[in-house]
């Protein structure tokens, strides 16, 4: 699959960086609202003070898979959100010893059949987790459609691959404490509408952010515990979606907690949430504020790669999936 090719050289690249620099603690999950509709806008993900980060350049590959289980009828309009959404993010960060950063973004999207459909109602079941109405649809099926009276604002029930709204962003450094163990940054950034809206891979929307990073090495260090947090505002132009409902501002945040386990595992818990995107609409997905809660760990593997492994659950019922799994890598070059 051409979707595969930039991967693909990244994980190269990550193969044959040599030489070991030295990583910062640990970093917030580069999660984000994987609804196949709030995902369509420029979120920020992964933001960071990284007080201790080194020069350099720093090369992430992540992948996250999101099982999509909706549907609501509220009188003449309806949402079905029925499906799996894969997403490949290439990131590629630079910083200088100045404390300035800056990156960009790639994503590559995939629309498809829940093809975890079956693993999810077990995942669910050994959790005890209610399954909302999996057991009232077809299992491995695509359907992201919204119908609003005689209108379709969005239909989407073929498969869609190809690249989303690429991010740029720009970091720079507001306070720094004593020994590099806690730090304020202001982050900036644009998501531009590369990615199609008719396929769900992209907003039509030009998103600007502004927020504010930190992160707190010191306070907790007594038991191995590090804060990191960060919350800002989203300006969004005119998309292709749902123009009329759509909001000009969001706000967006997260709070994260990792726990020093062992030099070489870092477990950690992450909120993540922002206002919505839509109004008037009577649904969850769109209407309310999404709350995400994301559980796992940071694994330090030898010559400098770091390995997220982490599972989101919607704390806001239906504001997100039902489950993403998120995976990481990332390594300094």
């Amino acid at each position: 699959m051409r979707a595969l090719i930039p991967i693909s050289i990244a994980l190269a690249l990550l193969a044959a960086a040599g030489g070991v620099r030295a990583e910062p603690p640990g970093a917030p999950f580069m999660t984000q609202n994987e609804n196949p509709l709030c995902r369509l806008y420029g979120l920020p993900s992964g933001e960071d003070a990284a007080a201790a980060a080194p020069a350099g350049f720093q090369l992430v590959v992540a992948l996250d898979v999101a099982n999509n289980s909706f549907e609501k009828a509220a009188g003449a309009d309806e949402l079905v959100l029925d499906g799996e959404t894969w997403c490949a993010r290439v990131a590629l960060r630079h910083g200088w010893k100045n404390g300035w950063r800056v990156a960009m973004r790639v994503p590559v999207v995939a629309h498809r059949g829940g093809v975890s459909d079956g693993f999810i109602e077990g995942y669910h079941e050994a959790m005890g987790l209610p399954d909302g109405n999996r057991k009232r649809r077809p299992s491995d099926r695509l359907e992201y459609r919204y119908r609003r009276g005689d209108a379709t604002p969005f239909s989407l029930m073929d498969p869609a691959t190809g690249v989303g709204d690429v991010r740029l962003s720009v970091s720079a450094p507001l306070w720094r404490g004593k020994a590099g163990a806690r730090a304020v940054d202001a982050v900036a950034g644009v998501e531009l509408p590369t990615g199609d809206p008719d396929r769900l891979l992209g907003s039509g929307s030009t998103d600007f952010s502004f927020g504010l990073a930190a992160c707190d090495l010191a306070s907790w260090s007594r038991w191995r515990l590090e804060l990191h947090g960060s919350a800002g505002v989203l300006a969004l132009t005119p998309g292709d979606l749902m123009e009329d409902r759509q909001e000009p501002f969001a706000g967006y945040g997260n709070f994260s907690l990792g726990w020093r386990l062992a030099d070489w595992l870092q477990p950690r818990l992450q909120v993540d949430w922002h206002s919505p995107f839509f109004s008037g609409t009577e649904m969850a997905p769109l209407d309310d504020w999404a709350v995400e809660l994301v559980t796992g760990a940071t694994i330090f593997l030898p010559r400098g790669f770091m390995l997220d492994i982490a599972v989101a659950e919607d704390i806001a019922v239906n504001t997100t999936p039902d489950v993403v799994f998120h995976f990481s890598l990332k390594r300094s070059l």
